[in-house]
Protein backbone atom coordinates (compact mmCIF):
# COMPACT_ATOMS: atom_id res chain seq x y z
CA UNK A 1 0.00 0.00 0.00
CA UNK A 2 1.08 3.32 -0.70
CA UNK A 3 1.28 5.76 1.77
CA UNK A 4 1.08 10.13 1.64
CA UNK A 5 2.53 12.66 3.58
CA UNK A 6 1.75 16.15 3.03
CA UNK A 7 4.45 18.25 1.80
CA UNK A 8 6.55 20.03 4.18
CA UNK A 9 9.85 21.65 2.50
CA UNK A 10 9.60 25.00 0.30
CA UNK A 11 10.60 25.30 -3.45
CA UNK A 12 13.92 26.66 -3.78
CA UNK A 13 13.66 28.81 -6.49
CA UNK A 14 10.70 31.46 -5.72
CA UNK A 15 8.94 31.24 -8.49
CA UNK A 16 5.43 30.86 -10.00
CA UNK A 17 3.59 29.30 -13.03
CA UNK A 18 0.38 30.57 -13.88
CA UNK A 19 -0.25 29.53 -17.45
CA UNK A 20 -2.16 27.19 -18.42
CA UNK A 21 -1.90 26.87 -22.29
CA UNK A 22 0.71 26.69 -25.38
CA UNK A 23 2.47 29.68 -25.87
CA UNK A 24 -0.54 32.15 -26.65
CA UNK A 25 -2.24 34.97 -26.04
CA UNK A 26 -3.87 33.43 -22.98
CA UNK A 27 -7.31 35.29 -24.16
CA UNK A 28 -11.34 34.27 -24.43
CA UNK A 29 -12.22 33.82 -27.80
CA UNK A 30 -13.41 36.20 -30.06
CA UNK A 31 -16.70 34.94 -30.35
CA UNK A 32 -17.25 34.76 -26.30
CA UNK A 33 -16.72 38.39 -26.06
CA UNK A 34 -18.62 39.68 -29.40
CA UNK A 35 -21.50 37.07 -29.59
CA UNK A 36 -23.52 39.88 -30.21
CA UNK A 37 -22.40 40.55 -33.34
CA UNK A 38 -23.10 37.52 -34.64
CA UNK A 39 -26.35 36.21 -36.08
CA UNK A 40 -29.06 34.80 -33.98
CA UNK A 41 -28.82 30.93 -33.05
CA UNK A 42 -25.31 31.31 -35.17
CA UNK A 43 -24.14 28.43 -33.30
CA UNK A 44 -26.96 26.02 -34.10
CA UNK A 45 -25.71 26.55 -37.96
CA UNK A 46 -21.80 25.65 -37.17
CA UNK A 47 -20.92 22.52 -39.23
CA UNK A 48 -20.22 19.42 -37.27
CA UNK A 49 -18.45 16.48 -38.32
CA UNK A 50 -18.57 13.82 -36.57
CA UNK A 51 -15.66 11.33 -36.08
CA UNK A 52 -16.50 7.04 -36.23
CA UNK A 53 -16.93 5.01 -32.90
CA UNK A 54 -14.13 3.44 -32.12
CA UNK A 55 -13.68 -0.75 -31.82
CA UNK A 56 -11.77 -0.55 -28.79
CA UNK A 57 -11.82 -4.67 -28.55
CA UNK A 58 -9.36 -4.19 -31.36
CA UNK A 59 -7.50 -1.19 -29.79
CA UNK A 60 -7.15 -2.83 -26.72
CA UNK A 61 -4.79 -5.59 -28.74
CA UNK A 62 -3.00 -3.38 -30.97
CA UNK A 63 -1.74 -1.76 -27.69
CA UNK A 64 -0.78 -4.76 -25.81
CA UNK A 65 0.91 -5.40 -28.88
CA UNK A 66 2.78 -2.05 -29.22
CA UNK A 67 3.60 -2.30 -25.25
CA UNK A 68 5.36 -5.86 -26.23
CA UNK A 69 7.43 -3.78 -28.93
CA UNK A 70 8.19 -0.95 -26.38
CA UNK A 71 6.93 1.30 -28.83
CA UNK A 72 5.69 4.82 -27.23
CA UNK A 73 2.64 4.80 -25.02
CA UNK A 74 -0.75 5.35 -26.82
CA UNK A 75 -3.77 7.28 -25.56
CA UNK A 76 -5.50 8.07 -28.10
CA UNK A 77 -6.81 6.66 -31.69
CA UNK A 78 -6.04 8.98 -34.85
CA UNK A 79 -8.03 9.62 -37.18
CA UNK A 80 -7.08 11.04 -40.35
CA UNK A 81 -8.65 13.94 -41.78
CA UNK A 82 -8.32 16.70 -44.45
CA UNK A 83 -10.08 19.33 -42.95
CA UNK A 84 -9.29 23.45 -43.44
CA UNK A 85 -10.38 27.10 -44.30
CA UNK A 86 -11.79 25.95 -47.11
CA UNK A 87 -13.35 22.61 -47.71
CA UNK A 88 -15.44 22.28 -43.98
CA UNK A 89 -16.49 24.75 -41.29
CA UNK A 90 -18.26 28.18 -41.77
CA UNK A 91 -17.40 31.68 -42.28
CA UNK A 92 -19.55 34.29 -40.38
CA UNK A 93 -19.21 38.14 -40.46
CA UNK A 94 -18.94 40.65 -37.73
CA UNK A 95 -20.49 44.02 -37.27
CA UNK A 96 -17.41 46.18 -38.43
CA UNK A 97 -16.37 43.52 -41.32
CA UNK A 98 -14.00 41.46 -39.59
CA UNK A 99 -15.02 37.66 -40.49
CA UNK A 100 -15.02 34.60 -37.90
CA UNK A 101 -14.56 30.74 -39.49
CA UNK A 102 -16.36 28.10 -37.15
CA UNK A 103 -16.17 24.26 -36.94
CA UNK A 104 -17.59 21.90 -34.27
CA UNK A 105 -15.44 18.54 -34.51
CA UNK A 106 -16.89 15.31 -32.09
CA UNK A 107 -14.97 12.66 -31.36
CA UNK A 108 -18.08 10.19 -29.47
CA UNK A 109 -17.22 9.23 -25.90
CA UNK A 110 -14.10 10.86 -25.93
CA UNK A 111 -11.97 11.25 -22.87
CA UNK A 112 -10.15 14.17 -24.81
CA UNK A 113 -9.54 15.57 -28.08
CA UNK A 114 -6.43 17.05 -29.10
CA UNK A 115 -5.50 17.86 -33.27
CA UNK A 116 -2.32 17.82 -35.25
CA UNK A 117 -1.81 20.24 -38.43
CA UNK A 118 -0.07 19.03 -41.69
CA UNK A 119 0.15 23.25 -42.49
CA UNK A 120 -0.42 25.75 -40.48
CA UNK A 121 0.51 29.68 -41.06
CA UNK A 122 -1.48 32.79 -39.26
CA UNK A 123 -0.99 36.26 -40.70
CA UNK A 124 -0.46 39.08 -38.39
CA UNK A 125 -3.46 39.82 -36.65
CA UNK A 126 -5.25 36.12 -37.10
CA UNK A 127 -6.13 34.65 -34.15
CA UNK A 128 -6.50 31.01 -33.88
CA UNK A 129 -8.48 29.36 -30.92
CA UNK A 130 -9.81 25.46 -29.54
CA UNK A 131 -12.21 24.85 -26.97
CA UNK A 132 -14.91 22.47 -25.22
CA UNK A 133 -18.04 23.25 -27.13
CA UNK A 134 -19.48 23.87 -23.29
CA UNK A 135 -16.76 26.83 -23.24
CA UNK A 136 -14.64 25.04 -20.11
CA UNK A 137 -11.61 24.69 -21.67
CA UNK A 138 -10.10 27.16 -23.87
CA UNK A 139 -6.93 27.62 -25.87
CA UNK A 140 -5.34 30.38 -27.53
CA UNK A 141 -5.33 32.89 -29.40
CA UNK A 142 -2.43 31.31 -31.56
CA UNK A 143 -0.83 33.89 -33.61
CA UNK A 144 1.24 34.38 -36.13
CA UNK A 145 4.58 33.77 -33.00
CA UNK A 146 3.49 30.33 -33.09
CA UNK A 147 4.13 29.78 -37.26
CA UNK A 148 6.86 27.41 -37.65
CA UNK A 149 7.75 28.05 -41.28
CA UNK A 150 6.81 30.74 -44.14
CA UNK A 151 3.33 31.10 -46.17
CA UNK A 152 5.26 29.61 -48.75
CA UNK A 153 7.17 26.93 -47.00
CA UNK A 154 4.56 25.56 -44.25
CA UNK A 155 5.26 23.29 -41.58
CA UNK A 156 3.01 21.53 -39.02
CA UNK A 157 1.48 22.85 -35.74
CA UNK A 158 0.06 20.61 -33.01
CA UNK A 159 -2.39 21.76 -29.99
CA UNK A 160 -2.78 20.13 -26.31
CA UNK A 161 -5.45 18.49 -24.96
CA UNK A 162 -9.28 19.88 -24.91
CA UNK A 163 -11.16 17.26 -22.02
CA UNK A 164 -14.19 16.72 -23.73
CA UNK A 165 -16.09 14.85 -26.43
CA UNK A 166 -17.12 18.15 -28.53
CA UNK A 167 -15.17 20.98 -29.35
CA UNK A 168 -14.80 24.02 -31.35
CA UNK A 169 -12.10 25.39 -34.03
CA UNK A 170 -12.13 29.36 -34.39
CA UNK A 171 -10.42 31.59 -36.30
CA UNK A 172 -10.47 35.44 -36.22
CA UNK A 173 -9.30 37.40 -39.34
CA UNK A 174 -9.82 41.33 -38.65
CA UNK A 175 -11.25 42.87 -41.93
CA UNK A 176 -7.75 44.51 -42.27
CA UNK A 177 -6.00 41.64 -42.86
CA UNK A 178 -5.44 40.32 -46.43
CA UNK A 179 -3.37 37.23 -46.21
CA UNK A 180 -5.27 34.44 -45.42
CA UNK A 181 -4.74 31.83 -43.07
CA UNK A 182 -3.26 28.59 -43.99
CA UNK A 183 -4.45 25.66 -41.34
CA UNK A 184 -5.36 22.07 -42.22
CA UNK A 185 -5.70 19.24 -40.09
CA UNK A 186 -3.99 15.96 -40.49
CA UNK A 187 -5.15 14.20 -37.66
CA UNK A 188 -8.10 14.09 -35.04
CA UNK A 189 -6.89 12.32 -31.97
CA UNK A 190 -10.02 10.37 -29.93
CA UNK A 191 -8.13 10.35 -26.30
CA UNK A 192 -9.35 6.73 -25.11
CA UNK A 193 -7.39 6.28 -22.05
CA UNK A 194 -7.49 9.02 -19.15
CA UNK A 195 -3.91 10.49 -19.12
CA UNK A 196 -5.37 13.15 -16.23
CA UNK A 197 -5.82 12.91 -12.57
CA UNK A 198 -9.24 11.56 -12.34
CA UNK A 199 -11.93 11.84 -9.24
CA UNK A 200 -10.42 8.58 -6.96
CA UNK A 201 -7.00 11.58 -7.11
CA UNK A 202 -4.88 9.20 -9.47
CA UNK A 203 -3.96 9.30 -13.16
CA UNK A 204 -3.24 6.52 -15.14
CA UNK A 205 0.32 5.36 -13.79
CA UNK A 206 0.31 2.36 -11.40
CA UNK A 207 -0.40 3.12 -7.93
CA UNK A 208 3.00 2.80 -6.01
CA UNK A 209 4.47 6.13 -7.76
CA UNK A 210 5.78 8.48 -5.84
CA UNK A 211 4.71 12.40 -6.80
CA UNK A 212 7.77 14.88 -7.62
CA UNK A 213 6.73 16.72 -5.06
CA UNK A 214 6.75 14.54 -2.11
CA UNK A 215 10.09 14.27 0.13
CA UNK A 216 12.04 11.71 -2.30
CA UNK A 217 12.10 15.09 -4.30
CA UNK A 218 13.17 17.55 -2.23
CA UNK A 219 16.77 17.70 -3.71
CA UNK A 220 15.49 17.26 -7.15
CA UNK A 221 13.41 20.58 -7.28
CA UNK A 222 15.88 21.92 -10.38
CA UNK A 223 16.28 19.29 -12.14
CA UNK A 224 12.31 18.35 -12.08
CA UNK A 225 12.02 21.97 -14.23
CA UNK A 226 13.99 20.04 -17.46
CA UNK A 227 11.69 17.03 -17.45
CA UNK A 228 8.16 17.38 -19.79
CA UNK A 229 5.69 15.13 -21.01
CA UNK A 230 5.85 15.23 -24.50
CA UNK A 231 2.94 14.63 -26.75
CA UNK A 232 2.95 13.81 -30.43
CA UNK A 233 -0.61 13.19 -31.67
CA UNK A 234 -1.91 10.50 -29.54
CA UNK A 235 1.31 9.19 -27.95
CA UNK A 236 2.96 9.82 -24.73
CA UNK A 237 6.88 10.15 -23.66
CA UNK A 238 8.77 12.40 -21.62
CA UNK A 239 12.15 13.73 -21.55
CA UNK A 240 14.06 16.39 -20.55
CA UNK A 241 16.21 19.56 -21.12
CA UNK A 242 19.93 19.12 -21.30
CA UNK A 243 22.70 21.98 -20.88
CA UNK A 244 25.87 22.25 -23.61
CA UNK A 245 29.31 23.33 -22.87
CA UNK A 246 28.45 27.17 -23.58
CA UNK A 247 26.04 27.48 -21.18
CA UNK A 248 24.08 29.39 -23.78
CA UNK A 249 20.64 27.73 -22.94
CA UNK A 250 20.24 26.34 -26.52
CA UNK A 251 16.86 23.93 -25.97
CA UNK A 252 18.15 20.84 -26.80
CA UNK A 253 15.82 18.18 -25.52
CA UNK A 254 16.40 14.34 -24.49
CA UNK A 255 14.58 11.65 -25.15
CA UNK A 256 14.70 8.01 -26.64
CA UNK A 257 14.74 7.55 -30.12
CA UNK A 258 11.64 4.70 -30.41
CA UNK A 259 9.43 7.94 -29.41
CA UNK A 260 10.30 9.56 -32.84
CA UNK A 261 11.22 6.91 -34.99
CA UNK A 262 7.47 5.33 -33.69
CA UNK A 263 6.29 8.39 -36.17
CA UNK A 264 9.21 7.91 -38.56
CA UNK A 265 11.22 10.74 -37.97
CA UNK A 266 14.72 10.81 -38.20
CA UNK A 267 17.05 13.42 -37.78
CA UNK A 268 18.78 12.60 -41.28
CA UNK A 269 15.30 11.39 -43.37
CA UNK A 270 12.77 13.46 -41.92
CA UNK A 271 13.22 15.57 -38.74
CA UNK A 272 10.60 17.52 -38.54
CA UNK A 273 8.57 16.96 -35.32
CA UNK A 274 6.12 19.80 -35.28
CA UNK A 275 2.72 17.97 -34.32
CA UNK A 276 4.78 17.46 -30.73
CA UNK A 277 3.51 19.35 -27.61
CA UNK A 278 5.60 19.66 -24.75
CA UNK A 279 4.05 20.12 -21.24
CA UNK A 280 5.94 22.02 -18.30
CA UNK A 281 5.39 21.91 -14.81
CA UNK A 282 2.83 19.28 -15.07
CA UNK A 283 2.78 17.80 -11.69
CA UNK A 284 0.71 18.37 -8.65
CA UNK A 285 1.35 21.02 -6.19
CA UNK A 286 2.45 18.40 -2.99
CA UNK A 287 2.57 14.84 -2.07
CA UNK A 288 -1.26 13.88 -2.29
CA UNK A 289 -2.94 13.93 -5.81
CA UNK A 290 -5.90 16.21 -6.01
CA UNK A 291 -8.94 14.98 -7.23
CA UNK A 292 -8.36 17.97 -10.08
CA UNK A 293 -6.20 18.12 -12.92
CA UNK A 294 -3.27 20.49 -12.19
CA UNK A 295 -3.61 24.08 -14.03
CA UNK A 296 0.14 25.66 -13.38
CA UNK A 297 1.34 24.03 -16.48
CA UNK A 298 2.33 25.29 -19.78
CA UNK A 299 3.05 23.95 -22.91
CA UNK A 300 5.06 24.44 -26.12
CA UNK A 301 4.59 23.10 -29.75
CA UNK A 302 7.31 21.45 -32.23
CA UNK A 303 10.65 20.37 -32.41
CA UNK A 304 13.13 19.24 -35.11
CA UNK A 305 14.98 16.15 -34.64
CA UNK A 306 18.88 16.58 -34.80
CA UNK A 307 20.66 13.45 -33.59
CA UNK A 308 19.25 9.91 -33.06
CA UNK A 309 20.20 6.26 -32.81
CA UNK A 310 18.42 3.01 -32.39
CA UNK A 311 21.22 1.55 -30.20
CA UNK A 312 20.89 2.90 -27.20
CA UNK A 313 17.72 4.22 -28.07
CA UNK A 314 18.67 8.21 -28.12
CA UNK A 315 16.99 10.95 -29.71
CA UNK A 316 18.27 14.79 -29.10
CA UNK A 317 15.50 17.63 -30.42
CA UNK A 318 15.65 21.32 -30.81
CA UNK A 319 12.50 22.98 -29.40
CA UNK A 320 11.28 24.92 -31.56
CA UNK A 321 9.50 27.16 -29.20
CA UNK A 322 11.71 27.99 -26.56
CA UNK A 323 10.41 26.99 -22.87
CA UNK A 324 13.24 30.01 -21.89
CA UNK A 325 9.72 32.67 -23.09
CA UNK A 326 7.50 31.17 -20.97
CA UNK A 327 6.88 34.00 -18.30
CA UNK A 328 7.06 33.00 -15.34
CA UNK A 329 8.64 29.88 -15.68
CA UNK A 330 12.17 29.30 -15.07
CA UNK A 331 13.39 26.29 -17.06
CA UNK A 332 16.38 24.03 -16.10
CA UNK A 333 18.62 22.18 -18.44
CA UNK A 334 20.40 19.11 -16.54
CA UNK A 335 24.14 18.42 -16.79
CA UNK A 336 25.33 15.12 -17.38
CA UNK A 337 28.27 12.86 -17.39
CA UNK A 338 29.46 10.73 -20.28
CA UNK A 339 32.67 9.29 -18.50
CA UNK A 340 30.53 5.57 -19.04
CA UNK A 341 30.58 5.13 -15.28
CA UNK A 342 27.20 5.21 -13.14
CA UNK A 343 28.95 6.99 -10.13
CA UNK A 344 26.43 6.43 -7.04
CA UNK A 345 22.54 5.29 -7.28
CA UNK A 346 20.23 8.84 -7.93
CA UNK A 347 16.60 8.94 -9.62
CA UNK A 348 14.63 8.94 -12.80
CA UNK A 349 11.99 11.74 -13.31
CA UNK A 350 9.07 11.14 -15.49
CA UNK A 351 5.79 11.05 -16.57
CA UNK A 352 4.73 7.22 -16.70
CA UNK A 353 1.20 6.77 -18.97
CA UNK A 354 1.29 10.44 -19.24
CA UNK A 355 0.75 10.75 -15.57
CA UNK A 356 1.41 13.83 -13.65
CA UNK A 357 5.64 14.27 -12.74
CA UNK A 358 6.82 11.38 -10.16
CA UNK A 359 10.21 10.18 -9.16
CA UNK A 360 11.93 6.81 -8.68
CA UNK A 361 14.70 6.48 -6.72
CA UNK A 362 17.57 4.01 -7.77
CA UNK A 363 18.50 0.75 -5.37
CA UNK A 364 21.62 -0.31 -6.59
CA UNK A 365 24.42 1.78 -8.58
CA UNK A 366 23.62 0.92 -12.01
CA UNK A 367 25.79 -1.72 -14.22
CA UNK A 368 26.43 -1.93 -17.51
CA UNK A 369 24.76 -5.18 -19.58
CA UNK A 370 23.52 -6.92 -22.72
CA UNK A 371 20.23 -5.96 -23.61
CA UNK A 372 19.03 -6.97 -26.79
CA UNK A 373 22.13 -6.72 -28.83
CA UNK A 374 25.31 -8.45 -27.92
CA UNK A 375 27.14 -5.09 -26.71
CA UNK A 376 26.94 -3.83 -23.37
CA UNK A 377 25.31 -0.67 -24.34
CA UNK A 378 22.29 -0.07 -21.46
CA UNK A 379 22.36 0.32 -17.54
CA UNK A 380 20.58 -2.12 -15.78
CA UNK A 381 18.39 -0.24 -12.97
CA UNK A 382 16.10 -1.77 -10.43
CA UNK A 383 13.75 0.43 -8.09
CA UNK A 384 13.91 1.07 -4.38
CA UNK A 385 11.40 1.39 -1.52
CA UNK A 386 10.92 4.58 -0.30
CA UNK A 387 9.13 6.39 1.99
CA UNK A 388 5.76 7.55 0.25
CA UNK A 389 5.80 4.44 -2.13
CA UNK A 390 7.99 1.98 -4.19
CA UNK A 391 8.50 4.23 -7.69
CA UNK A 392 9.42 2.58 -11.14
CA UNK A 393 8.33 3.53 -14.37
CA UNK A 394 5.54 2.36 -17.39
CA UNK A 395 5.01 3.25 -20.78
CA UNK A 396 5.10 6.98 -20.92
CA UNK A 397 8.59 7.20 -19.29
CA UNK A 398 10.20 6.17 -22.38
CA UNK A 399 12.89 9.04 -23.21
CA UNK A 400 13.31 10.26 -19.34
CA UNK A 401 16.46 10.52 -17.67
CA UNK A 402 18.01 8.70 -15.40
CA UNK A 403 20.35 10.93 -12.84
CA UNK A 404 23.01 9.76 -11.00
CA UNK A 405 23.76 10.76 -7.21
CA UNK A 406 25.91 13.97 -8.64
CA UNK A 407 22.85 14.94 -10.24
CA UNK A 408 24.14 14.15 -13.98
CA UNK A 409 21.85 12.61 -16.57
CA UNK A 410 23.79 9.38 -17.51
CA UNK A 411 21.11 7.54 -19.62
CA UNK A 412 17.57 7.80 -21.34
CA UNK A 413 14.73 4.99 -20.93
CA UNK A 414 15.09 2.24 -23.35
CA UNK A 415 12.81 -0.29 -22.07
CA UNK A 416 11.49 -1.93 -18.54
CA UNK A 417 10.18 -4.54 -17.23
CA UNK A 418 8.27 -3.06 -14.01
CA UNK A 419 4.74 -2.90 -15.05
CA UNK A 420 2.31 -2.95 -12.17
CA UNK A 421 4.54 -2.38 -9.76
CA UNK A 422 6.68 -5.22 -10.26
CA UNK A 423 9.45 -3.84 -7.82
CA UNK A 424 11.76 -6.94 -8.66
CA UNK A 425 12.46 -6.71 -12.74
CA UNK A 426 14.73 -4.76 -14.35
CA UNK A 427 14.47 -1.24 -16.27
CA UNK A 428 17.14 -0.86 -19.11
CA UNK A 429 18.61 3.04 -19.85
CA UNK A 430 20.39 3.84 -23.10
CA UNK A 431 24.29 4.78 -21.77
CA UNK A 432 24.90 8.67 -22.31
CA UNK A 433 28.67 7.77 -22.48
CA UNK A 434 27.57 5.26 -25.45
CA UNK A 435 24.75 7.94 -27.11
CA UNK A 436 27.57 10.36 -26.81
CA UNK A 437 29.60 8.53 -30.13
CA UNK A 438 26.55 7.14 -31.47
CA UNK A 439 27.94 3.63 -30.55
CA UNK A 440 31.21 4.06 -32.70
CA UNK A 441 28.82 2.93 -36.04
CA UNK A 442 28.01 5.73 -37.74
CA UNK A 443 30.56 8.22 -36.20
CA UNK A 444 31.12 9.98 -39.79
CA UNK A 445 27.65 11.71 -39.27
CA UNK A 446 26.91 14.16 -36.77
CA UNK A 447 23.75 13.26 -36.80
CA UNK A 448 23.79 10.10 -35.19
CA UNK A 449 25.84 11.00 -31.81
CA UNK A 450 25.74 13.20 -28.83
CA UNK A 451 29.40 15.09 -28.88
CA UNK A 452 28.68 17.51 -31.44
CA UNK A 453 25.99 19.33 -29.95
CA UNK A 454 26.21 19.05 -26.61
CA UNK A 455 30.16 19.92 -26.76
CA UNK A 456 30.22 22.01 -30.05
CA UNK A 457 33.35 23.97 -28.20
CA UNK A 458 35.28 20.78 -27.99
CA UNK A 459 35.78 21.29 -24.38
CA UNK A 460 36.54 17.93 -24.25
CA UNK A 461 34.68 17.32 -20.93
CA UNK A 462 33.75 14.49 -19.04
CA UNK A 463 31.02 15.90 -17.24
CA UNK A 464 29.04 18.95 -16.98
CA UNK A 465 26.71 20.99 -14.37
CA UNK A 466 23.68 21.66 -14.83
CA UNK A 467 22.84 24.78 -15.95
CA UNK A 468 20.33 27.82 -14.07
CA UNK A 469 19.04 30.86 -15.79
CA UNK A 470 18.28 33.20 -13.71
CA UNK A 471 16.06 36.25 -15.48
CA UNK A 472 14.19 38.00 -13.18
CA UNK A 473 13.89 37.98 -9.36
CA UNK A 474 14.21 35.07 -7.29
CA UNK A 475 15.35 34.56 -3.74
CA UNK A 476 16.92 31.11 -2.59
CA UNK A 477 16.37 31.31 1.25
CA UNK A 478 16.93 27.16 2.15
CA UNK A 479 20.22 25.63 2.79
CA UNK A 480 20.61 23.60 0.26
CA UNK A 481 23.26 22.09 -2.11
CA UNK A 482 23.35 23.70 -5.39
CA UNK A 483 24.47 21.02 -8.53
CA UNK A 484 24.30 23.47 -11.57
CA UNK A 485 25.59 26.41 -13.01
CA UNK A 486 23.91 29.76 -12.40
CA UNK A 487 23.69 32.51 -15.31
CA UNK A 488 22.07 35.52 -14.26
CA UNK A 489 20.96 37.51 -17.20
CA UNK A 490 20.79 41.12 -17.65
CA UNK A 491 17.34 41.45 -16.37
CA UNK A 492 18.42 38.68 -13.63
CA UNK A 493 18.95 39.18 -9.68
CA UNK A 494 19.37 36.39 -7.32
CA UNK A 495 18.97 37.03 -3.89
CA UNK A 496 21.17 34.17 -1.82
CA UNK A 497 19.50 34.35 1.87
CA UNK A 498 20.40 30.90 3.44
CA UNK A 499 23.99 28.84 3.11
CA UNK A 500 24.01 27.24 -0.71
CA UNK A 501 26.79 25.24 -1.40
CA UNK A 502 28.07 25.00 -5.60
CA UNK A 503 28.94 20.83 -6.27
CA UNK A 504 31.02 19.98 -8.33
CA UNK A 505 32.54 22.63 -11.26
CA UNK A 506 30.03 24.57 -11.17
CA UNK A 507 30.09 28.87 -12.04
CA UNK A 508 27.96 31.76 -11.11
CA UNK A 509 28.32 33.99 -14.21
CA UNK A 510 26.79 37.29 -13.34
CA UNK A 511 26.31 39.13 -16.63
CA UNK A 512 26.23 42.93 -17.49
CA UNK A 513 22.87 44.03 -15.50
CA UNK A 514 22.56 40.90 -13.05
CA UNK A 515 22.84 41.39 -9.87
CA UNK A 516 23.62 38.73 -7.24
CA UNK A 517 22.78 39.83 -3.53
CA UNK A 518 24.13 37.51 -0.77
CA UNK A 519 22.62 38.71 2.23
CA UNK A 520 23.50 37.18 5.53
CA UNK A 521 24.09 33.52 4.38
CA UNK A 522 27.08 31.81 3.03
CA UNK A 523 27.82 31.18 -1.22
CA UNK A 524 30.70 28.98 -0.74
CA UNK A 525 32.39 26.58 -3.41
CA UNK A 526 32.36 29.48 -5.91
CA UNK A 527 33.64 29.80 -9.00
CA UNK A 528 32.48 33.42 -9.56
CA UNK A 529 32.35 35.13 -13.33
CA UNK A 530 31.42 38.68 -13.04
CA UNK A 531 31.26 40.70 -16.28
CA UNK A 532 31.46 44.61 -16.33
CA UNK A 533 28.17 46.34 -15.80
CA UNK A 534 27.28 43.37 -12.96
CA UNK A 535 26.54 44.27 -9.49
CA UNK A 536 27.35 42.10 -6.56
CA UNK A 537 25.90 43.50 -3.22
CA UNK A 538 26.79 41.67 0.15
CA UNK A 539 24.65 42.44 3.24
CA UNK A 540 24.06 40.98 6.99
CA UNK A 541 27.23 39.59 7.51
CA UNK A 542 27.06 37.43 3.89
CA UNK A 543 30.03 35.54 2.68
CA UNK A 544 31.11 34.42 -0.77
CA UNK A 545 33.77 31.84 -0.85
CA UNK A 546 35.49 31.06 -3.95
CA UNK A 547 37.85 28.69 -4.99
CA UNK A 548 39.80 30.20 -7.12
CA UNK A 549 40.22 33.86 -5.99
CA UNK A 550 38.32 36.86 -7.17
CA UNK A 551 39.03 39.78 -8.70
CA UNK A 552 36.49 42.33 -9.96
CA UNK A 553 37.09 43.51 -13.55
CA UNK A 554 36.94 47.04 -14.46
CA UNK A 555 32.90 48.39 -14.74
CA UNK A 556 31.75 46.03 -11.77
CA UNK A 557 30.21 46.90 -9.44
CA UNK A 558 30.98 45.32 -5.86
CA UNK A 559 29.17 46.76 -2.88
CA UNK A 560 29.96 44.84 0.80
CA UNK A 561 27.83 46.83 3.37
CA UNK A 562 28.75 44.41 5.84
CA UNK A 563 30.06 41.09 4.86
CA UNK A 564 33.51 39.83 2.82
CA UNK A 565 34.57 37.62 -0.47
CA UNK A 566 36.91 35.16 0.52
Amino acid sequence: MKYYKTLFFIILLCTSTKAEAQLSTNEKPVSFVRESELPVNFRNTVPIVTMPQLDMEKIAKEDEEDEGYDMPFRFGYSHLVNYDLNNCGKWFELSNGDRLWQLNIICPNALSINLCYDKFWLPDGGKFFVYSKDRKHTLGAFTSKNNKGSRNVTRGFATELVFSDDIILEYYQPKEVVLNAIISIEHVVHGYRNIRLDESGYGTSDMCMVNVNCEEGQNWQYEKRAIARVLYCRTASSGSLITTTSLNGEPYFLTANHCVTGKEKDAIHDPNYDQAVFYWNYETPGCINPIIEPTNYTTTSGATVIANYGIPDFALLRLTEDPLSIDDYEPYYLGWDRSGHSGLPGVCIHHPRGDVKKISTVLYQPDSITYITPDKVYWNVYWKQTENGHGVVNPGSSGSPLLNGAHKVIGQLRASETENCNYSRKSYYGRFSVSWVGNGISTDSIHRRLDCWLDSLNTGAQTMEGLLIVRSANTISTNQQLYGNIRITSTGQLSVQSNVELMGNSRLIVENGGILIVNAGTLSNVDLDIKPGATIQIINGGIIETRNGFEAPIGTTVEIIDGQIQ
